[in-house]
This record gives structure tokens, C-alpha cells and sequence, in this order.
């Protein structure tokens, strides 16, 4: 079981708990928990490097439609393939390349996957980011997603497949937070780091 300040490389199979856990990315086995993919380890929290994103029913998405065809829409969601709006599930009509932000509803055992709840969203900015870094992005109870909203007056929506949409606002400045929370995924106390470095950039910009 890892302990310790320092970060350290796990690789898939090494063991990261010698108690059982119900963590995202790990498996248990014989009372212990293993990593499924390479991560890191700093107080004792497994953080995931790269996962490609895997739909799940539920997951919000940020997609962009590619086509239209037979009973619904193609939609690009950060997958090999695309996902499906069934035209029953809206009641609008939507043009290629717009942006939309729903809910999985349906994935079948090999991949196909449906999308409802589905809303267009204005014109804006696509950012890609590694799924695995999405809940840092939102931050516990949404903190860090609605400090940033609150900072650059950007329009965010994040997509658990990794896609987000940013309209209006000050999106340079969003897009350049979202990386930096990216860079620094692992570092304790990030909320209260953005807060600091969004204030002193917009102070810049005012000067």
C-alpha cells in the first residue's frame, strides 16, 4: 500500500491498497485493490493518467452532430464511433456541426449508444480534454466549474466523454484555465490555487 507525500507511477496490476476499495479505475481482488490503468499515487489517492472515455447511462455529453440519417442524428462524442439522437427524442431540428449537450440513455454490449435530454447550445468554443481529468475540472459540489463560470462570465459545459463547449464570456481565459487545472491535477489544494492565479489574471487584464 502506497503512503507517503511523494507522487509515484502505478502501472495496471500493482497494488495501491492492500484494503478493498470501490475506487474508479481499480479492482479489487483477494481483499486488496489494483490499478486497472497507469495513475498516480500522492496521499494515498490514485489519480488515472489517460482513460479513454467509456459511455455509461447517465453520463453527461458534450457532442457535435455529423450527420443525419434513418432514425436520428450522428454524433460525434469523443469515441471511435458515433452516438445516435433518435429524431423521437427531440423535438427540434438540428443543422451538422451543432453542438449539443444531453444524457446517455442507452449503450449496448458492443458500443452502441443513445443520447436524450438533448439541448443545442449557442455558438462557442470546443476544448477537448482527457475524461479522466473531467471530475477535476467540476471540482466537489461543482467548486471549481462554477469559480471559473464566476471568473471569466463564460457559459461551461462539460461532458464526462471529455468534450466541453464554452460560450461567451472571457473563453481565452477559460480555455486557459481548464488547462492549467489539467497540468496541476494532481496538486493539493487546487480550488483555492485557481482562485488565487483567475483573480491575478484578471487584475492583469485590467491594468
Amino acid at each position: 500500500m502506497w503512503k507517503g507525500d511523494l507522487l509515484k507511477i502505478v502501472i495496471p496490476g500493482e497494488m495501491v491498497w492492500d484494503t478493498p476499495k470501490s475506487v474508479p479505475h481499480t479492482y479489487v481482488e483477494g481483499g486488496k485493490t489494483y490499478a486497472k490503468v497507469v495513475g498516480l499515487m500522492r496521499d494515498d489517492r490514485f489519480v488515472p493518467l489517460q482513460v479513454s472515455y467509456k459511455p455509461k447511462v447517465g453520463d453527461a455529453v458534450v457532442g457535435i452532430v455529423v450527420d443525419e440519417r434513418g432514425p436520428g442524428y450522428m454524433v460525434d462524442v469523443n469515441l471511435p464511433y458515433n452516438a445516435v439522437i433518435p429524431t423521437r427524442k427531440v423535438r427540434i431540428k438540428l443543422p451538422i456541426s451543432a453542438a449539443v449537450f444531453g444524457k446517455i440513455t442507452f449503450v449496448d454490449e458492443v458500443g452502441n449508444t443513445d443520447i436524450g435530454y438533448v439541448k443545442e447550445l449557442s455558438r462557442g468554443k470546443l476544448v477537448t480534454v482527457p475524461a479522466s481529468k473531467v471530475p477535476r475540472i467540476i471540482g466537489k459540489k461543482s467548486s471549481m466549474l462554477e469559480q471559473i463560470k464566476k471568473e471569466t462570465g463564460s457559459a461551461i459545459f462539460v461532458g464526462n466523454n471529455g468534450y466541453i463547449w464554452i460560450v461567451g464570456g472571457d473563453m481565452p481565459l477559460a480555455i486557459r484555465a481548464i488547462d492549467r487545472i489539467i497540468l496541476k491535477a494532481t496538486t493539493n489544494g487546487l480550488t483555492d490555487d485557481m482562485a488565487e492565479w483567475l483573480h491575478e489574471e484578471k487584475t492583469k487584464k485590467v491594468k
